[in-house]
């Protein structure tokens, strides 16, 4: 058998295959971060998640130099859709019901400016509803949490992600997602 410059044979070349590279590794993470992303999404959506963000859920591997660098991207509401927001409640003008709450936990809340009306009308103008009932419903009722984010990256998904990289060789294993894998909102 013939050596590569390495003084690795041929056939062991063709039979490593990219799952045993750095590269491939995080790859094959991505790919099944992403699928797990979305089929959570799909399984908690709301009435009122947009598609889009699903449709948004990407991620990128950068090579530099002697680092990888792993980048998971989506619209930039995603917090919002998996942690929901807290709706101020309260009664109606009329005094003829009270709006319950759909979110007490959240670190996000209504206050006092209500959600924007152009984020609304899209969804509401297909679904045949009046972009400012939405708008008051989602200010006074809040957004429930879908978790969609938050039952995925954990820290064993770090935790999984680092043992394979340590069998493939990778010497050095910095993860840069911490405000991803450890929770935080901060």
């Amino acid at each position: 058998m013939s050596k590569n410059l390495l003084g690795i044979e041929d056939k062991d070349l063709v039979t490593l295959g990219k799952e045993n590279t750095i590269a491939g590794v995080l790859q094959d993470f991505g790919n099944k971060l992403q699928a797990d992303l979305r089929k959570n999404l799909q399984k908690e959506i709301t009435s009122i998640t947009p598609k889009t963000l699903e449709q948004s859920i990407i991620f990128d591997i950068k090579f530099l130099g002697t680092n990888y660098q792993f980048e998971l991207k989506m619209e930039n509401y995603w917090e919002f859709v998996d942690k929901g927001v807290q709706g101020v409640g309260g009664v109606s003008k009329s005094g003829l019901f009270s709006y319950v709450k759909k979110n007490n936990t959240s670190p996000f809340s209504f206050r006092d400016k209500k959600p924007p009306i152009s984020a609304l009308e899209p969804w509401a103008y297909n679904n045949g509803v009046n972009p400012f009932v939405v708008q008051n419903s989602v200010f006074y009722r809040g957004i429930r949490a879908t978790n969609f984010y938050s039952d995925v990256v954990d820290n064993k998904l770090a935790e999984d992600l680092v043992n394979r990289l340590e069998e493939v060789g990778a010497k050095e294993i910095t993860i840069s997602l911490k405000k991803a894998f450890d929770g935080d909102s901060n």
